[in-house]
């Protein structure tokens, strides 16, 4: 059976994209992308089925990731489905919290909790910012990120606790 991550933004066109694209690279090259599936939402609607910001898209590509998916809001399916589900800020991981329906089975955490530095855990929304150095930033945070979930999956393997 595969387990489910979620990434979690405002309006699921910068952070949480770029998020779900680096979490599914670090998964398949730490051979545990048979296992997980990685999806990426939004907590509002205002961009629901636009692909990601153009800056977002450039610096996937700049990274070898091509993206084709589109923003959705999350959902109490994803909450029952998910196993866990990553806010980018602190904003998101509360209002993550608040929405959660009570048979809720994901783990709600913010994702810069796993290998940024405390000065650094917070994925700021690049969004109203001028060109591609923060988008740069954020997917360089994603990437430390992500990859200290991926050795903490791996030392959690076989846990039943899980």
């Amino acid at each position: 059976m595969t387990k489910k991550i979620l990434m979690v933004c405002l309006g699921n066109i910068c952070r949480s994209p770029i998020a779900e694209a680096v979490m599914n690279q670090v998964l398949e090259r730490e051979k545990l992308h048979h296992e997980w599936s990685v999806d990426s939402a939004g907590l509002g609607g205002w961009h629901s089925g636009s692909l990601p910001d153009e800056r977002a898209l450039s610096v996937l590509k700049q990274n070898g990731i091509v993206y084709v998916n589109r923003a959705r809001v999350i959902t109490i399916e994803d909450y029952k489905d998910c196993d866990y589900i990553f806010g980018m800020d602190n904003s998101n991981v509360a209002e993550l919290k608040r929405r959660a329906p009570d048979n809720s089975k994901a783990k709600i955490k913010l994702l810069g909790d796993f290998g940024l530095e405390a000065s650094d855990k917070i994925i700021v929304d690049p969004y109203y910012l001028v060109g591609e150095e923060a988008f740069v930033k954020v997917y360089k945070q994603c990437l430390l990120a992500c990859t200290a979930f991926a050795e903490h999956l791996k030392k959690q393997k076989g846990n039943t606790l899980f």
